[in-house]
């Protein structure tokens, strides 16, 4: 689970499904199943003895992940609350280590899967399974107040999360720094996929520039911790108790500023609202971040930092669904780019207008290019090709 949503691989397939009712009738409509899937059945035959159960396999995305959702065929036998998810990691173990070990950190704070059995050695974990409802599903013909309802608890939630100590994460489970090399190397897949797929080139020195107003202000923004891909498809609806929300794809966490998360949520590529809704969700989080004693800062500079953060952010994702789309095939991506568009334009714009004097420096050049020269090739490569 990195940058693609854990939700593509919660969507159930039943095209592939590997029942237990014996050890030695293991069935799959393609083949007969491979030497891992049988180590898989083995290794859950031990965890669950004694249980009938079939695993729904779901679609993966660009890791070597696979994922799969258990059921009991005898449900009389079970308690109907207990669902779970299987995941087999065989070629990725230092991953569901991070996975395990961001699980223990996040658990006593917010709500994350709970894990049920694991075996980092061969690779298998299982975890609690909050099913299939998305918080973007509760989005649908919601009112404005349930919409608004939503997230207040999403922000919430994300308040108890950042009350998490930093030293904490840091001493006892080795989150890494959300640092100055890092948000580089993000912010470049918008000059290495993003741009020469637009066909223009690079004009290096605003680049550069503005790249390093952008880090200098966001390694000044308070530290907390931060999940990195926190948006309405990595929240669940936790389907053992519908009044809490569930949170996944986590295990990608570091520690870095207070503006990253929110920003992902009410900024998400998949999820489109009014700028003055925004703004009023911006001012509630600084509300909360305020009575938590997260920060001092004032609100105004709060929805500054926020705006910076979005820059670095969506700079990222535009250059993340075009490597999606170009290297792995995904073309699904490209129809939320018009979105992160937008938002990358309107952040620019206010920052350009309501921005620091330092951060004006770089912005302002940096803006108008991207308005006379990225923008009208992006126009005509989306509307001839995707829209």
């Amino acid at each position: 689970m990195t940058t693609s949503a854990m939700t593509d691989k919660m969507i159930m397939n039943t095209d592939s499904t590997i029942s237990t009712q014996t050890p030695t009738q293991i069935v799959s409509n393609t083949e007969a199943a491979d030497e891992r899937q049988q180590q898989l059945i083995h290794w859950l035959q031990q965890v669950f003895a004694g249980q009938e159960f079939k695993l729904d396999s779901l679609p993966g995305d660009a890791s070597s992940r696979q994922y799969h959702r258990l059921q009991w065929l005898n449900q009389s036998d079970n308690n109907n609350s207990e669902h779970y998810m299987v995941m087999d990691s065989a070629d990725e173990q230092q991953a569901m280590q991070q996975f395990i070990n961001v699980t223990a950190l996040m658990a006593p704070a917010i709500n994350v899967p709970t894990l049920i059995a694991q075996d980092t050695e061969q690779g298998f974990l299982v975890l609690q399974d909050f099913g299939t409802v998305e918080f973007a599903h509760l989005l649908v013909g919601a009112t404005p107040a349930q919409v608004d309802t939503y997230y207040q608890a999403a922000m919430q939630t994300l308040t108890a999360l950042q009350q998490v100590p930093v030293e904490t994460a840091k001493t006892q489970h080795q989150l890494p720094d959300y640092d100055d090399e890092l948000l580089d190397r993000e912010m470049d897949l918008f000059s290495d996929w993003f741009i020469p797929h637009i066909e223009i080139s690079l004009d290096t020195r605003l680049w550069e520039a503005v790249k390093k107003a952008l880090i200098t202000e966001i390694l000044r923004q308070p530290q907390v911790i931060v999940h990195r891909d926190y948006h309405s498809r990595n929240l669940m609806q936790d389907q053992a108790d519908p009044k809490r929300l569930g949170v996944i794809d986590f295990q990608d966490a570091v520690v870095g500023a207070y503006s990253y998360d929110l920003v992902s949520l009410v900024r998400d590529a998949y999820v489109d609202w009014p700028e003055a809704q925004i703004s009023s969700w911006i001012k509630d989080f600084w509300q909360l971040q305020q009575q938590a004693e997260l920060t001092t800062t004032s609100v105004e500079q709060f929805e500054n930092d926020v705006n910076v953060m979005g820059v670095q952010r969506h700079l990222k994702v535009l250059g993340i669904f075009i490597r999606l789309f170009e290297r792995d095939g995904k073309n699904r991506y490209l129809a939320d780019i018009p979105k992160v568009m937008s938002d990358l334009l309107f952040e620019l714009d206010w920052l350009a207008k309501q921005g620091s004097e330092e951060i004006k420096q770089a912005i302002i050049p940096f803006n108008q290019w991207v308005v006379e020269t990225v923008l009208p090739a992006y126009q005509t490569k989306f509307v001839q090709q995707y829209i």
